[in-house]
């Protein structure tokens, strides 16, 4: 998740196999571990064209408020709103 949460603070830093990443940090927020749903959230919100998804980050933001995570609830009505 360090790894992740690099390429978000960085967006220009590219990886070479930016699927492989993507399936680690998803396999990580479905079995809960703990950030690694926010993190993953935060990379797809990010600036970072390997990994930005805006529709995606929604979605998990909804899973996040759905599991009581009243932190994403203010991300939550931005989504809704935009």
């Amino acid at each position: 998740m360090q790894v992740v949460r690099l390429l978000a603070e960085h967006p220009e830093t590219q990886v070479n196999n930016p699927k492989g990443t993507l399936y680690y940090a998803v396999e990580a927020a479905e079995l809960d571990e703990p950030g690694a749903l926010a993190t993953l959230i935060a990379l797809k919100l990010s600036a970072n064209a390997q990994f930005q998804d805006r529709p995606g980050a929604c979605k998990l933001i909804e899973t996040a408020v759905s599991r009581s995570d009243q932190t994403m609830a203010q991300r939550l009505a931005d989504c809704r709103a935009n």
